[in-house]
């Protein structure tokens, strides 16, 4: 099982957008349009989503991507990959984090009563949802259950994955595009 937040992120300090697209000209060259067309730059608030999205990537998303893929392709051992987008219900001071590094801890271990955030019934819901799934992977190398969505081996021909939000549905991995793109950029 393998997986990432929609937002967790590292970024200290964000580039303006002029910055940002003076980086992607530098270490992209040639094809600094196409790394804008994934992580676009047309505003400061655009850039700095942007670079949310590039360090989450580089640091979270594409070690687990390029494992889902290898890993798909072995016969006997299936890969379960997750995106959990859940932006937590937060105070607005909080609020900008959305769905943070660690965020889907409490919802995994089912243990939203210890954070005092002001939960809704769908997060109780996915909580259960979502420990069921960790429990039954442990237990047997499967997430899947009686009761629960179900939840595909990852393929990387189809790319469904597992997306927590307020539901729990199979869905394809979004931000696809952006992964393969870095990747092919790694690769060279």
């Amino acid at each position: 099982m393998t997986g990432w937040n929609a937002d967790e992120s590292f970024v200290a300090a964000f580039k303006t957008k002029e910055a940002f697209q003076q980086q992607a000209k530098d270490q992209y060259g040639t094809d600094a349009e196409n790394f804008l067309k994934y992580y676009p730059a047309r505003t400061d608030e655009e850039a700095r989503r942007s670079q949310v999205k590039l360090s989450r990537d580089m640091i979270f998303a594409l070690s687990g991507y390029k494992w889902a893929q290898i890993q798909s392709e072995t016969p006997h051992s299936s890969v379960y990959v997750y995106y959990f987008a859940r932006k937590l219900p937060a105070t607005p001071d909080y609020v900008k984090y959305g769905a943070f590094h660690t965020g889907e801890v409490a919802y995994v271990t089912n243990n939203l009563k210890f954070l005092h955030r002001p939960w809704e019934p769908e997060d109780q819901k996915l909580a259960d949802i979502m420990s069921s799934y960790w429990v039954n992977f442990i237990a047997n190398g499967n997430p899947n259950g009686k009761g629960l969505p179900m939840w595909p081996a990852y393929n990387k021909h189809d790319g469904e994955v597992m997306v927590f939000d307020k539901t729990a549905s199979k869905q394809p991995l979004p931000d696809k595009g952006e992964l393969d793109f870095m990747l092919s950029k790694m690769e060279k």
